[in-house]
């Protein structure tokens, strides 16, 4: 039976923007056969998706149809459809495509939370001057379960941890700062620590939130999660189900109490992290049509779903980026909600043997050296470096560049103390 019904749809409409639209069309043709959907469809029957079927979508994507029991259904089907043609020829799912009875739980849980919730920042009251300054640094470099280690995740966490702490620079008391890495950078324990961090920040604090870790391929939604150590890749859709994902963060991001919230995340999706997991990979190790360097990072999409904002202030419109107050406050100090990303949504994130860190790392925390704290000037300074850095090292035709988005016009606040200007 289908749990769809049309009396529905303005709520299923309301839902799909909460969970994101498809990506944009891509604009080279199309290297899926109906094979390749045959193959999907015989997958689906051997792995007990026994309602869920694949077509073609108006860009040439596979797409989502049918029944599905649940959301781990869901993911299943994903899966096999990724390992056929790869993360980029899959397109996202939304409610038109399918028909899922856990998505109409969460329905209730949607309008419910919205009894409950504050208005948004930008319409709220301004904060006072900053009381207390906490901060959670991640940094996975190791993990559990087959997938590729990075060399220098560790050392990132290390680097901006440092900063925070340092009595010369960021300041923070060393007990606000929760440090994990490697085995204890957990999903369970990065779960304790963003719980922790929505029960003790009050509004006039300023919470800092840093991870460097691998990513998931993207999912149902288009979002790439964020690997843990303990994150499992068997069977692949388990990634998605055991990693830092986008409802998560985006739970944080609702219930937490401080008006200042600055999210840093060095993390990508690269196909050369799932090399040595057995399945993982289509044929050939990549999308169909795709080069070596697939790869994917944070999207302006994911950015306005985490922050449930419409009308974010992105970086790459800087006639907005004036040195006026936060919109509607008239604060001493900036304030607002910053979501940084290493690297755009079909981009990779770089590593480098010289700096020995991150390139987008190694120049932020740098940036942040020179300029006193400053997160849009340490931003405003990294990103162009890391452009040019990456070019140097890795060649002339690869792309990174850092992505910046905030519920504000001014989002120059600061990560150390008495430094507003």
């Amino acid at each position: 039976m289908r749990f769809f019904h049309a009396a529905f749809a303005p709520l299923w409409l309301a839902l799909s923007l909460a969970l994101g639209l498809p990506a944009a069309a891509q604009s080279e043709r199309s290297p899926v056969t109906y094979q390749h959907l045959q193959i999907i469809n015989d997958a689906f029957v051997r792995n007990r998706v026994a309602a869920g079927r694949v077509e073609l979508d108006s860009y040439g994507r596979v797409e989502l149809k049918g029944d599905y029991v649940d959301e781990p259904e869901v993911d299943r089907a994903f899966s096999l459809a990724q390992v056929v043609v790869g993360v980029k020829w899959v397109s996202p799912v939304t409610p038109e495509n399918i028909h899922v009875k856990t998505w109409e739980k969460r329905l209730g849980n949607l309008f419910a939370r919205a009894n409950v919730l504050q208005p948004p920042t930008r319409g709220g009251v301004a904060p006072g001057p900053i009381r207390n300054r906490y901060a959670l640094v991640v940094g996975v470099g190791h993990f559990r379960y087959g997938i590729n280690p990075l060399e220098f995740a560790g050392r990132d966490a290390l680097a901006f941890s440092q900063f925070l702490t340092d009595p010369g620079r960021g300041r923070f008391l060393r007990e606000n700062v929760t440090f994990l890495t490697e085995e204890n950078a957990t999903r369970g324990n990065i779960a304790t620590a963003l719980n922790r961090l929505r029960q003790i920040a009050q509004e006039d604090d300023l919470v800092t939130v840093y991870m460097s870790s691998h990513g998931s391929p993207p999912d149902k939604n288009g979002a790439v999660n964020i690997v843990t150590y303990d994150t499992e890749t068997t069977p692949r859709e388990r990634i998605w189900q055991t990693s830092i994902t986008e409802e998560m963060l985006k739970e944080f991001v609702e219930g937490i109490r401080a008006k200042r919230l600055v999210m840093v995340l060095d993390t990508c999706y690269s196909n050369g992290a799932y090399r040595a997991v057995p399945g993982f990979l289509p044929p050939g190790g990549k999308s169909l049509g795709s080069d070596e360097n697939e790869g994917y990072g944070l999207s302006k999409e994911y950015g306005r779903r985490l922050f449930g904002a419409k009308d974010l202030v992105l970086e790459s419109e800087p006639s907005r980026q004036s040195t006026a107050k936060s919109i509607g406050s008239g604060a001493d100090e900036p304030w607002g909600k910053v979501l940084i990303g290493a690297s755009g949504s079909g981009e990779k994130s770089w590593e480098s043997d010289k700096l020995r860190n991150s390139i987008f790392t190694y120049y932020f925390v740098d940036g942040l050296s020179r300029y006193n704290g400053s997160v849009q000037q340490a931003f405003n300074y990294a990103k162009p470096r890391v452009v040019s850095y990456v070019k140097e090292e890795k060649g002339r035709d690869i792309d990174q560049n850092p992505e910046a988005m905030a519920t504000v016009a001014n989002w120059d606040m600061r990560l150390t103390p008495g430094a507003s200007r």
